[in-house]
């Protein structure tokens, strides 16, 4: 599916998504963007009961790929392309979806965690937001994360841009369950299973339908909100992303810092 970037598996009544492009970390890029929403599609068509999405390689996803965010991904993504769009379907979608996350979650990766119903991690897995160092903001993760581990645990970690290891990431909610690398997958599918087991289709849509009411996200302000990060801001944070330099904000403080002294 999609040039094998996102494979498929029905596993008796649940769905298998794999992210399979482990020589870029699975990156989020368009094409992972569109095959997740395809399996989507599947998943419903096939009449499953629940969605496990799971990765191949090292890393759960590595975050945005940056040669689709340099080539106008920031500005103007095609809606089946744009990952906030995909996000949202996931937090929506009318089946609990489960992650399976080992190695790193990282910037959309965490975004992509946070967006599913429950987490399980292996003891290898990290999550970070770097987006802020990169001139850019983790749009979906400033939605998401505090309803997840709350406002000050959320602050924290998408202004410090630190790692956050599994052990902690369990304790303070992110995941559900941290467990051996070899039993993740099998927990997650179990997992999953258990929570559609003697479950009615209607009854778990209204329950996540109003689990989301509760907390209700403005997801059209996570879709635009790229937007209010100043471009030469972000394009010298990717640019220096890419040719593996620090990047040099200082410019970008001095109008500031002249708007400050003349008050």
């Amino acid at each position: 599916m999609n040039g094998n970037k996102v494979l498929y598996e029905r596993r008796g009544d649940i769905a298998l998504l794999t992210l399979n492009d482990p020589d870029r970390r699975n990156a989020l890029s368009r094409e992972i963007v569109r095959g997740v929403s395809c399996a989507l599609d599947t998943a419903l068509t096939d009449g499953m009961r629940a969605v496990v999405i799971a990765a191949h390689g090292p890393s759960f996803c590595a975050g945005a790929n940056i040669d689709d965010l340099r080539d106008g991904w920031m500005e103007s993504p095609a809606p089946d392309e744009d990952p906030a769009i995909l996000f949202k379907r996931i937090a929506e979608f009318d089946r609990p979806v489960v992650a399976a996350v080992h190695g790193a979650a990282v910037g959309g990766g965490m975004e992509l965690t946070l967006a599913c119903d429950l987490v399980v991690a292996s003891g290898s897995a990290w999550f970070c937001m770097p987006e802020l160092g990169h001139g850019v903001i983790p749009n979906t993760g400033l939605a998401l994360l505090s309803r997840v581990i709350g406002l000050r645990r959320a602050s924290e970690l998408i202004l410090t841009r630190r790692r956050v290891p599994a052990d902690e990431s369990l304790a303070i909610g992110l995941v559900n369950r941290v467990l051996p690398g070899d039993e993740l997958l099998d927990e997650a599918l179990l997992l999953a299973g258990k929570v559609v087991e003697s479950v009615p289709p209607g009854a778990l849509k209204a329950a996540k339908l109003n689990l989301l009411a509760h907390t209700a996200i403005d997801w059209p302000r996570v879709v635009v909100s790229p937007l209010d990060v100043p471009k030469d801001e972000w394009q010298e944070g990717l640019a220096a992303f890419n040719q593996k330099r620090a990047p040099d904000y200082e410019r970008f403080w001095q109008p500031v810092r002249m708007t400050a002294a003349c008050r």
